[in-house]
């Protein structure tokens, strides 16, 4: 009788040990998570306090004209993008399983203008436009607007790995390659959709094939 109890409870320790200690790799699991989420979200906002603002911002940008921007567009179309006073994402192109699509706009964060300026002045994005097969479609689009009509569109397909910029009439205004900047383009774009499910998918895609 003794024995049988013995084994009941020896067995009961184990399943007891066996759920503590499941318990236990779900927390720190969680916790992982959250210690994660909190260093990428530290490290974000450092960037963003650490960025050069205002005045300093713009010349240090406008010094980069002979080698970026200055071989596609004229200071003023720059000038919208940098004295932007806000700037609204819209996401456009949708992969067709994604039916759950909702939130299509939104505003981009104040504390998050600058990297995204500081990403579109990068010179590489400036350096070519190669001829690609397929046309160009547009899954994430940026509006800058500055002053009461002072507007610009930039526009980017992830798939072709280029950006277009279009004025107020969405007129064309130029086309240049990403390339290696395509990804931070689009990782920017999913921090503003961090559930849209297209562009999780191009991300996948994108980083499988790279």
């Amino acid at each position: 009788m003794c024995r049988n109890k013995t084994k009941i409870c020896n067995s009961r320790l184990v399943t007891f040990s066996f759920v503590l200690n499941n318990n236990l790799n779900v927390m720190i699991n969680k916790f992982l998570r959250i210690t994660l989420m909190v260093l990428v979200t530290s490290s974000l906002c450092v960037c963003c306090v650490a960025s050069p603002k205002g005045d300093q911002a713009k010349k240090m940008l406008l010094s980069q004209k002979t080698d970026g921007y200055g071989k596609v567009m004229n200071d003023s179309i720059a000038s919208i993008i940098l004295e932007a006073s806000k700037i609204i994402c819209e996401l456009q192109s949708k992969n067709p399983s994604d039916i759950s699509r909702r939130d299509t706009v939104e505003t981009v964060p104040v504390k998050f203008k600058t990297v995204l300026q500081f990403l579109f002045f990068d010179v590489d994005n400036f350096k070519s436009d190669d001829i690609v097969y397929g046309g160009f479609q547009s899954w994430a689009c940026y509006k800058f607007k500055s002053g009461r009509n002072k507007i610009v569109y930039l526009e980017m397909d992830f798939s072709l790995r280029k950006w277009r910029l279009l004025d107020k009439n969405k007129k064309q205004i130029c086309t240049q390659d990403m390339k290696e900047n395509n990804l931070l383009f689009l990782r920017f774009t999913r921090l503003l959709f961090p559930q849209d499910k297209t562009l999780k998918i191009l991300n996948d895609n994108l980083t499988t094939t790279k």
